[in-house]
């Protein structure tokens, strides 16, 4: 075959090749769902990976929040059923030991909530709000403030975010300042530790759903 040929040639299946490539780009349909790059909390695996910890300021207290977040392997659906049962926190969050729906309208309730810490010596009880707030994009938001109780101050929020069919990106805040002779630094560290268990608690839970009707 001579050079001219088979530089045609050549050149006709390099033409074609791209073409394909292209129409192939054209006919796949945009995710609706963020991509895990922009996403600055979530773990680049496609796996429940390590839980990010850190802690924020507060303009009404000196101790500070405690923020956890990671990807949990669950849709967002299945996610925010869990995260919205709020009768049934007990049941998995730790050191909880009561949690009830008072009243509830809407998607807002008002829910009374008792705790045990310093290893189950002292209990602490708060009736919250519980309720959406705006959201943020994909990002689904609930906050919890107390209304009445025995702590100073009690404050959560969740923020849930779609990744991916089979993913979600899932961040907790607490802030508890609890009626005890302790330093804020020393209080800010256990709302810390508090919101990761936090997350592992959830991953736990869902997994749970998960191998639960696997089985059915």
């Amino acid at each position: 075959m001579s050079t001219p040929i088979r530089a045609s040639l050549l050149g006709t299946a390099l033409g074609t090749a791209l073409l394909g490539a292209a129409l192939l780009v054209a006919a796949t349909p945009l995710s609706p769902y963020p991509s895990p790059r922009v996403l600055a909390e979530a773990s680049p695996e496609r796996a429940e990976g390590a839980i990010k910890v850190t802690s924020l300021s507060h303009p009404n207290t000196n101790v500070r929040w405690g923020r956890a977040s990671g990807m949990v392997q669950a849709p967002l659906a299945d996610v925010m059923r869990v995260v919205e049962d709020y009768g049934k926190y007990h049941t998995f969050l730790p050191h909880f030991r009561t949690s009830k729906v008072l009243t509830k309208r809407g998607d807002a309730a008002i829910v009374y909530m008792e705790a045990v810490i310093a290893m189950n010596t002292m209990t602490l009880w708060a009736q919250m709000k519980m309720a959406p707030a705006p959201a943020n994009g994909a990002t689904r938001v609930i906050e919890a403030k107390m209304m009445k109780g025995n702590v100073n101050f009690l404050e959560a929020r969740w923020e849930l975010t779609p990744v991916d069919p089979q993913h979600t990106s899932v961040a907790f805040q607490l802030l508890l300042d609890p009626k005890v002779p302790l330093p804020a630094s020393m209080l800010s560290n256990e709302n810390a530790k508090a919101s990761r268990k936090t997350i592992s608690a959830l991953r736990k839970n869902l997994a749970v759903q998960r191998d639960q009707t696997a089985t059915l």
